[in-house]
Parts: structure tokens; C-alpha cells; sequence
């Protein structure tokens, strides 16, 4: 299909998403790159327009964060992360640091400030920006987004432009079932340790350390989920929120393993390079 339209498709060897990435940054000749991913679904025709649209009338911004739009098809899991979240993640929403609406326009395009430390996850499904950001931080040990466009807030893009209205997002088909959050949690926690290792410092790594504490506090019991889902569920009118307090306790027990997967599997591969030093360079007497 996209070899009809004229566009050329590039094989990525090493598998992973931020490789595949990175080796379209190289390839890509255009101004601006749209990172729309396998689970998402441009929601209207004018999403583009409204995009160089918001791009051209704001060209110092960091780029154009995309909102998630629910679709007919969506369980309430998915509304819930997708719709009403806007992350995949109710733990990363607790320590993550919030916009400031600076303007709004008639049309619907939106500016926002952007915090300073950096502390804001942005970068993927319908995340559109100039690619001459590419120029402006040394980013060439690696592309991940949880670093790089962190690493531009702290560097003086503080402008993030956003869109409203009808079609005007994406629809991102994130999750089908409980188990299904739970293995992605459980996975995403495992990418994010190895990213760490090769990587500067990440969104979260912007001096939240009281708030990741305030956040563990928060979902490790269901009481005070339990009170805001019910609470938005009862002001905003929609019994998706109702799914809070199950989603943070699936969503920290996914983290949990993720972490403790990573820590196994780095303490057998440890083992193994300790082993094979021993049996290549022996003890001498």
C-alpha cells in the first residue's frame, strides 16, 4: 500500500521501534516527520491540514502532540487509557508534569508551555515535528524519544502545539483485554531499563523523585484510586473512569514485573560474561 502512494519502505533490522526510527530520520528528506505507529489510525481527512497549519502559525514549537480520539470499536479499557488518560500509563500520568495553556484560537489550535526540566512524555502516535529539531541536541548514541525530545524542553523548546475538535487526532489501538495491559506494561518496563542504560537522562529523571514517591504511595493502594475514578466518573459523566483503580493496581504490577525481569535477566547475562572470563583466563597457581 505504501509503495502505491510513492512512498518507499525501509527494513529495519534491528526490529525495535526507536531503530526503525532513527534509520527514517536518516532517510527522510521532507521538513516535518510524523511518527504515527502501528496501533494508530489517522481519525479524520483534515488531521494533516490542521497540523502544518498549527506547525506554520507556531514554527518555534517543539512540535504537534496529537490527541487520542475514542473509536466505536474501543473496550473500556481502552477508551479509558486512551480517551480519558491520553497515556498508556496511570503511573507515568502521576509523575509526569503538567502543561500550561498559553493560547487558543478560534480554529482550534491550542499552545502550550512545556515544563523546563523536561518532565513530560511526548514523542509518539501522531507526534509531528520540524526535522530540523534533529540538529539541535547530540542525540546520534541512540534516538529514543523518552530522552531526546525531553532533552529539547531543557534546551529552550518549551512550546508544544496541539489541536481540538472533531477528527482532529488519532485513534490509538492500544489495548484489547486486561491481560493484553498487562503483558504491555510488563514489556514497556523492560524497554525502558534498557533504554536507561544507554541513554542521558529520560522524562522522568527531571528531578521527580518526590513525586515518583507520592505516585507509588497513590497506586500501590486502591483507596485513593478508588475516590478519583468514582469522583470523575460522577463530575465528567463517564463510567470509564470507574476502571481507575483497577487499571493503577494492573498497571504497577505489570511495572513490578517488568523491573524484576530486567534485574534476571541482567544478573544470568552477568553470570554468563563472569563464566566465560573464568574459562577463557583461568586462575594460575
Amino acid at each position: 500500500m505504501a509503495q502505491e502512494f510513492g512512498a518507499r519502505v525501509l527494513d529495519n533490522p534491528e526490529r525495535l521501534a526507536e531503530a526503525g526510527k532513527q534509520l527514517a530520520f536518516d532517510e527522510a528528506r521532507g521538513r516535518y516527520l510524523a511518527l504515527v505507529d502501528a496501533d494508530n489510525e489517522i481519525a479524520g481527512p483534515d488531521w494533516l491540514r490542521t497540523v502544518l497549519r498549527g506547525l506554520g502559525r507556531h514554527p518555534e514549537a517543539l512540535g504537534f502532540e496529537s490527541t487520542y480520539l475514542p473509536h466505536p470499536e474501543h473496550g473500556a479499557l481502552n477508551r479509558y487509557l486512551t480517551g480519558l488518560l491520553q497515556i498508556s500509563d496511570p503511573y507515568a500520568r502521576s509523575i509526569a508534569e503538567r502543561l500550561q495553556l498559553v493560547q487558543r484560537d478560534d480554529d482550534g489550535i491550542e499552545l502550550f508551555r512545556l515544563p523546563a526540566s523536561g518532565g513530560y512524555p511526548t514523542g509518539a502516535n501522531g507526534f509531528v515535528f520540524d526535522r530540523h529539531r534533529l540538529d539541535e541536541v547530540e542525540w546520534r548514541q541512540g534516538y529514543h524519544e523518552a530522552a531526546f525530545f525531553p532533552e529539547l524542553m531543557r534546551a529552550g523548546r518549551r512550546m508544544l502545539v496541539k489541536a481540538s475538535g472533531p477528527g482532529i487526532g488519532v485513534h490509538h489501538h492500544y489495548v484489547g483485554s486486561w491481560r493484553d495491559y498487562l503483558a504491555k506494561r510488563r514489556y514497556a518496563m523492560i524497554l525502558y531499563m534498557l533504554r536507561k542504560e544507554e541513554t542521558r537522562q529520560t522524562w522522568d529523571g527531571a528531578g521527580l523523585g518526590g513525586r515518583k514517591l507520592r505516585a507509588l504511595a497513590y497506586h500501590l493502594t486502591l483507596l485513593p484510586p478508588l475516590f478519583e475514578g468514582v469522583g470523575r466518573a460522577v463530575v465528567e459523566r463517564d463510567a470509564d473512569w470507574l476502571l481507575h483503580p483497577a487499571a493503577s493496581a494492573v498497571s504497577t504490577l505489570g511495572n513490578v514485573l517488568g523491573i524484576a525481569e530486567y534485574h534476571l535477566r541482567s544478573g544470568r547475562e552477568s553470570r554468563r560474561r563472569s563464566a566465560v572470563r573464568r574459562h577463557r583466563h583461568p586462575p594460575t597457581r
